[in-house]
């Protein structure tokens, strides 16, 4: 059985983010994981990053280092970081998704509880409720 490699954070954005700067974040992320092959998700609403990325466990350790130094965010929260057997996002849509509205975090929502025997998935599903409580900014 293949194995990859899993890394979920949340933080902090800086309060200087403009919408262009988190629109071009999301353009650029979106191009360099799909290019990497890297499966996921990344949002940005109350004031927060919320990631999720799945892949070569090489890769992925190298991209969050440089995901750590990054100035655009802080008060990283590691929630998991480590092998998987069975990655939570690599059926979803076959890319590296950037949620942009409610009615993508509602997809997403949605995919987690169709796929709750995942061993991440409960933990995914508490960490998104405030931000579907809340809605897209």
């Amino acid at each position: 059985m293949k194995m990859y490699y899993s890394i979920c954070y949340l933080s902090k954005s800086s309060e200087d983010l403009t919408k262009d700067d988190i629109k071009n974040l999301f353009a650029y992320s979106a191009e360099q994981n799909n290019e990497c092959n890297v499966s996921g998700i990344l949002l940005h609403a109350i004031g927060r990053f919320f990631q999720v990325i799945e892949g070569n466990e090489r890769y992925l350790k190298d991209l969050y280092l440089k995901i750590k130094k990054d100035h655009r965010h802080s008060e990283i929260i590691e929630l998991f970081n480590g092998p998987t057997a069975h990655p939570i996002f690599l059926r979803y849509n076959s890319k590296f998704n950037i949620v942009k509205s409610n009615d993508d975090l509602s997809r997403i929502d949605q995919y987690i509880n169709e796929n709750r025997l995942h061993p991440s998935s409960d933990t995914l599903k508490r960490i998104l409720e405030p931000f579907v409580l809340m809605g897209m900014e």
